[in-house]
């Protein structure tokens, strides 16, 4: 019986270790490529970029193309009408 005890404890101890070799190893590297991605600093440097984008598009007399306008406003007229219809 303590035989069988040690042969299940070194299975098990086995798969935890190609466990956290194989998926482990996986799920830490996504782990740590999502927090990098959405680090503060990154966060504030899109912040800033957006705000500048927007204010340089101030400054320009027509801000869409018209194509671009006139996709937009089909999108909000198709939403407008779905809104109505609830």
């Amino acid at each position: 019986m303590k035989l069988f005890v040690y042969k299940v404890l070194t299975v098990c101890l086995f798969f935890f270790i190609l466990f956290h070799l194989t998926f482990g190893y996986t799920i830490k590297t996504f782990e740590t490529r999502f927090y990098n991605t959405f680090s503060k600093q990154k966060i504030i440097f899109i912040k800033e970029k957006i705000l500048k984008e927007m204010s340089n598009s101030l400054e320009k007399e027509k801000i869409l193309k018209e194509e671009d306008s006139i996709i937009i406003n089909k999108f909000l007229i198709k939403i407008i009408d779905e809104i109505k219809i609830k």
